[in-house]
């Protein structure tokens, strides 16, 4: 009998908190909040990693292999921001380490000539744990949790209404999967580029000409899968995952951190309050403009697209 032979690696940690969402959901404005708090590293993006777990959800790159990548990816990556090697220091990017808190320490391992196993036993004493940004995270949650053991996930969701004008605004409806700049694993059908959630649904996307259609359609079939696994996984994967909305973060962070805080086992930093004024949290929410929109929305889209909008908005309150 021949025995198969799995893909596998030695964690560094697998105290990961995954901030995750669909794309313009409000991961920009947590993650700096989340990296703030005491115990925290700086936060993480990796669109190698992502595109890799993209490619496992449409069954291109099986689980073990998927397993492997994600574990070899941000143990380099931990290992890295330990050391002080590779720290962006562009000061106009939101993940840059000039923005963090903890600066002087990233600066002072920059210097640091220690590396090797010494670096090793400092992570896991350290017991500290790492923030990763990390689009859709909900297309397959229990890989991420076969992955890393003590691994939690926060997802924050927007209104349908606010994600759609996001999305109107960036022009992620169409040219935007085409422009190289793109980071997303797309496919080219007809000579055009679909983002990877449209597989096998080219044609049909294709043939939409309303934008705010275009948009609908691809936050539906986005975002009604993730919170579909939510509401499927089992008690003990659920109580790893925090679902949080945009606007009670914003409106109300103060208080939507107290539940962050108690999730994460973790307390506020001295500087916490500083980057949530920073992030201009606890903001005053101008519901009348988002009225607004919605009338616009609705204004512009065919019967079949309006019941799509009144269901995700039905999805996003349940």
């Amino acid at each position: 009998m021949q025995i198969k032979k799995k893909p596998d690696i030695n964690l560094l940690t697998s105290d990961l908190v995954f901030i995750g969402g669909l794309t313009r959901s409000g991961k920009s404005f947590l993650c700096p909040i989340i990296s703030s708090l005491n115990n925290s590293e700086t936060f993480i993006c990796d669109s190698i990693a992502e595109n890799i777990y993209y490619a496992n959800f449409l069954k291109k790159i099986d689980d073990d292999y998927t397993k492997f990548f994600l574990k070899l990816i941000y143990n380099e990556k931990i290992y890295n921001l330990r050391i002080g090697r590779n720290l962006n220091r562009r000061d106009a990017d939101y993940s840059s380490i000039t923005h963090s808190v903890i600066k002087k320490i990233y600066d002072k391992r920059e210097k640091s000539t220690k590396e090797g196993d010494d670096i090793i036993n400092k992570i896991k004493k350290d017991k500290n744990f790492f923030p990763i940004m990390f689009h859709d995270v909900l297309l397959k949650p229990e890989l991420i949790f076969e992955s890393f053991q003590n691994s939690k996930i926060i997802f924050i969701e927007r209104h349908p209404v606010e994600l759609i004008y996001e999305w109107e605004n960036k022009k992620y409806y169409g040219d935007f999967y085409s422009n190289p700049r793109n980071m997303t694993l797309s496919h080219k059908y007809n000579d055009k580029l679909y983002p990877y959630w449209c597989f096998d649904s080219e044609k049909e996307f294709f043939n939409l000409k309303n934008s705010f259609e275009k948009i609908i359609f691809l936050i539906e079939k986005l975002y009604t899968k993730q919170k579909k696994n939510f509401l499927n996984l089992n008690k003990k994967n659920k109580k790893k995952i925090m679902i949080i909305k945009f606007d009670e973060m914003v409106g109300t962070t103060n208080y939507k951190l107290n539940a962050i805080l108690n999730f994460l086992k973790t307390t506020k930093g001295n500087k916490t309050n500083y980057i949530i004024k920073k992030q201009n949290g606890n903001r005053e929410l101008n519901n009348e403009f988002k009225k607004k929109q919605r009338e616009k929305i609705l204004s512009c889209i065919s019967l079949e697209y309006k019941k799509k909008l009144y269901k995700l908005e039905k999805i996003y309150e349940k």
